[in-house]
């Protein structure tokens, strides 16, 4: 089953029933700003270039985390969720997810080896950070020691986000590596910011069940396209 809808993931998540969904994996809007720590603009060229694309994509000011969660926290059978975050957010991740609903959390990254030498007063933003938050047992069964690793070690994948249009893409087969850690085949998957969707992708590869929301249309059928399409993406 692959179920992709284009809107607001809050109310269209509505429609989705209480304790319906086996695993989320998602990357919400981030807070990112155009300065370094000291204030100033950064001058570096191809930064202001990402910034551009991702202030003209609306994913700069973040978004809504307790709201947001208590409607995961309905949807999930037990809370197992992936979600992608800069280090700014990973505060109020915590408050909500483990100070108010106890769970267990693991921190995985991704480090860049060739991100954007923005150094200027500040430490390179080459990391970023997947936190899973889970209760229950039976959540996370990685098969193998690769597969245990929490720490990736990448670079940006700008032929992907070149094919598929979005400056914030994430890599398939680190999604691939969570979803089979924390679902089993015909498990539900749910992914409510679902940008060019590499969420479905994997799940289709991994014979997963599949809802998928996007708020933008433009960003909607690029992964529906995507996902209808693929037979086996190597």
């Amino acid at each position: 089953m692959i179920d992709l809808s284009q809107g607001d993931c809050l109310e269209l998540m509505k429609d989705i029933p209480d304790k319906s969904i086996d695993l989320i994996v998602t990357d919400p809007p981030y807070n990112v700003s155009a300065t370094n720590d000291g204030g100033t603009i950064n001058k570096v060229k191809k930064l202001n270039k990402s910034l551009k694309d991702l202030v003209e994509t609306n994913i700069t000011n973040g978004y809504d985390i307790e709201t947001l969660g208590e409607e995961f926290m309905r949807v999930m059978k037990e809370p197992n969720i992936y979600l992608w975050c800069n280090k700014t957010q990973i505060p109020e991740y915590f408050k909500f997810y483990v100070e108010k609903y106890k769970c267990k959390f693991d921190i995985l990254c991704w480090h860049k080896n060739n991100a954007l030498p923005t150094y200027s007063n500040k430490y390179l933003s080459d990391t970023e950070y997947l936190l899973y938050f889970r209760k229950g047992k039976g959540k996370c069964f990685p098969k193998s020691y690769e597969d245990a690793k929490t720490y990736y070690i990448a670079p940006i994948n700008h032929k992907d986000k070149k094919k598929y249009k979005h400056p914030t893409i994430k890599p398939l087969d680190i999604t691939e590596k969570v979803i089979k850690n924390s679902s089993k085949e015909n498990d539900i998957i749910l992914d409510p910011f679902m940008g060019s969707g590499t969420t479905g992708v994997a799940c289709k590869q991994l014979n997963r069940n599949f809802i998928g929301i996007e708020l933008l249309e433009e960003y909607y059928n690029i992964a529906k396209e995507r996902i209808n399409n693929i037979v086996r993406e190597d």
